[in-house]
């Protein structure tokens, strides 16, 4: 039996949470969004999206060559940087949509082994193709724009009848009279007026609670506070690695493509070609490279720190030279870096200055609304180097599934029981990434720590990626060393290391 009443998924980009009474809902982000909305079309009579950007609601924004889209996202910053999607959000995402395999076919995006191609300090680590009988996890490379119509188009070519997009602006929230523990409905600023929706449930994405003006009705609030609870204002937590990118993009025809030396697999096949990271003690460079759909072949450099990052081919190749390594960088990459320079009329260039990691710690809330959670950036932002964006919001899917698949309603505790389960599936990726980030003299690290916090982690990670370099003993090592990390600290246990290996 479905939930009466509609779920409505509401995005939303903020420049701050410093000024909590102004109403800012700016942007959907898509990839996060969707998968929420999947999820409620299982269990809701009625789910409505908002969507900012009227251009969403054309066929440009569903086409199969993404590459040729005539509009751009103008408020997404990465839309036409490298993008990832680990292993574990190809599989959730073919649970949610049978037909997965057949509309990354039409969109020509690959899908193959999880084979990351990923090099530590220049040394290549080992991948378990043997300990998964030769056939690694499978995932897919796809560039920003394909895989957000991929998204689009898995969601609202007809399966799921139920789910409806607004386009418009989130601009508020109000207090159901009967009931004022739960939201009665979402303002939306449409090209024809205002439109007040309805709903059984509001889920925030990339816009947090903070954001819609719920001051003035005292959501997030109280007279007093228990241990480990914290007024709205005081939930959200950040620091900043002063993490930039760029991303150089060139289209590769099939017949150029071929030519090029050292790839693992065919080009027509290929997903990622090489990546390199280096040892955070000597350099706090990194480059990264892959195949999209569209024969599209695109490097990624990026830095923590201020640093000259390259805007083309010529200053690509200085800076991959200049990278220190243990081991040097392979000449078959240089070597196609060279063919590159055939299709260099084709480049296009962008660059992300990161704004820093944030956590909103709602788990630690009171008073929020029953029938108010929220997902995806909108809870947390990590280092997007680690390819934990698409997880973030799996993992707010997943929860999300939990409490609804046997609810007929809306229970009273539904937002606080969503936000303690949401949190022990995030923190530890929280904890870990942090960790890794404070690896860098140049991070300003959360008020009140230094960069020494996470030194333990660090420690296992360094001795883990050491014996990644030999076939068969990571396994081995990693039980021997997680042991006595356990009598150290019970948290090794959880320790998320997906962001360096294969995962």
């Amino acid at each position: 039996e479905k939930i009466k009443g509609t779920a409505i998924i509401c995005g939303g980009r903020y420049p701050s949470l410093s000024d909590l009474d102004t109403p800012i809902v700016s942007l959907a982000t898509f990839p996060r969004h969707w998968r929420a909305t999947r999820v409620c079309h299982d269990h809701f009579k009625e789910v409505v999206i908002i969507e900012p950007e009227a251009w969403m609601n054309s066929e440009d924004a569903m086409c199969v060559d993404a590459w040729n889209q005539e509009s751009k996202r103008s408020r997404i910053m990465q839309y036409e940087s490298l993008h990832v999607v680990l292993a574990m959000g190809y599989q959730v995402m073919r649970k949610l949509f049978a037909n997965m395999e057949e509309k990354c076919q039409a969109s020509s995006i690959k899908v193959g082994p999880n084979d990351a191609r990923m090099h530590m300090w220049g040394h290549a680590v080992h991948i378990p193709y043997t300990e998964y009988g030769g056939n690694l996890p499978k995932t897919f490379c796809a560039g920003r724009a394909g895989f957000e119509t991929l998204l689009r188009r898995l969601v609202l070519d007809g399966d799921y009848k139920r789910i409806r997009q607004v386009i418009g602006t989130v601009t508020g929230v109000s207090r159901n009279a009967r009931n004022p523990g739960y939201l009665d409905g979402v303002s939306v600023r449409t090209p024809e007026g205002i439109q007040n929706i309805s709903a059984a449930l509001v889920i925030g994405t990339t816009v947090t609670l903070s954001t819609i003006n719920i001051s003035a009705l005292r959501y997030g609030f109280a007279d007093t506070y228990k241990k480990n609870q914290l007024p709205l204002d005081q939930l959200r937590i950040a620091y900043d690695q002063k993490l930039q990118y760029s991303t150089l993009q060139f289209h590769v025809p099939p017949e150029l493509g071929r030519n090029i030396p050292g790839l693992s697999l065919p080009y027509e096949e290929c997903g990622t070609i090489y990546c390199l990271t280096t040892d955070p003690d000597k350099d706090h460079r990194n480059v990264y490279s892959q195949r999209t759909d569209g024969n599209f072949i695109q490097l990624c450099f990026s830095t923590m720190g201020e640093y000259d990052l390259p805007k083309t081919l010529e200053e690509g190749k200085a800076f991959v030279r200049s990278l220190i390594t243990e081991k040097p960088v392979p000449e078959t990459f240089f070597a196609m870096l060279d063919v590159l320079d055939e299709v260099k009329d084709t480049t296009t260039y962008s660059h992300v200055r990161y704004p820093g990691s944030s956590y909103v710690r709602y788990e630690k809330a009171v008073n929020l609304p029953s029938n108010w959670v929220a997902l995806g950036d909108s809870v947390m932002r990590v280092n997007p180097v680690f390819g934990q964006g698409c997880s973030k919001a799996f993992f707010g899917a997943v929860c999300l599934n939990k409490l609804l698949v046997n609810s007929t309603e809306i229970a009273r505790d539904f937002s606080k029981k969503y936000f303690s389960i949401h949190a022990e599936k995030i923190k530890p990726l929280w904890t870990s990434l942090t960790a890794s980030d404070y690896s860098y003299s140049t991070t300003v690290p959360l008020p009140g720590e230094t960069l020494s916090e996470g030194s333990w982690i660090r420690w296992y990670t360094k001795k883990l990626t050491v014996l990644s370099f030999t076939v068969n003993s990571t396994k081995r090592y990693h039980h021997s060393v997680a042991n006595d990390l356990y009598r150290m600290n019970k948290r090794a246990q959880r320790f998320d290391m997906s962001g360096h290996f294969w995962r």
